[in-house]
């Protein structure tokens, strides 16, 4: 929910402002936090004694995804959509948790400024692109939709939905 909450926000600003590059940050990286988070919930799910939750949690995203496809046999298509926007996703959110510095030229910007239009130096070679090269209002949509499509087929094919319920009621 707050990925797609940070999705409206980052269409709903004007681009020059600089927000809509937060906006779509975030939404991006909350959408594969969000992904994780379930896939971890839904482990706890598991009646079977030869499980072991703690080595679960120490799996890759994509293992665990492969994880629950396997057990409730769910045809994710490797090299398709939504599975490769999963892979793109880890990826992109590895290159933003681990980057590596940049130097950027002495430069005069401003807040609309696209700071990927930035002339820039890295410091060390890194197996992750800069994170800013995916970050735009199309890679924040695909990876959205792709995540909450693969989350709602895993709910729905396994029938188990690991989220909170709660109802308030004022007892005042």
């Amino acid at each position: 929910m707050a990925s797609s909450k940070l999705m409206d926000i980052g269409k709903s600003v004007k681009k020059k402002d600089g927000y809509s590059f937060s906006s779509f940050t975030g939404a991006m990286l909350l959408a594969v936090a969000g992904l994780e988070s379930f896939l971890n919930s839904m482990a706890y799910f598991i009646d079977d004694k030869n499980f072991c939750y703690n080595s679960f949690e120490r799996k890759t995203i994509e293992e665990k995804l492969d994880f629950f496809q396997s057990k409730f046999n769910i045809d994710f298509k490797k090299g398709k959509r939504p599975y490769q926007t999963v892979k793109q996703a880890v990826k992109w959110r590895n290159s933003l948790v681990h980057s590596k510095p940049t130097y950027v030229e002495e430069t005069e910007i401003s807040p609309g400024d696209d700071i990927r239009k930035l002339p820039v130096q890295h410091v060390s070679v890194s197996e992750y692109d800069p994170y800013e090269k995916l970050v735009n209002e199309q890679n924040a949509d695909r990876f959205n939709r792709d995540i909450i499509s693969i989350i709602e087929t895993i709910k729905k094919i396994s029938g188990i939905n690991p989220q909170a319920k709660c109802v308030y009621k004022n007892i005042s």
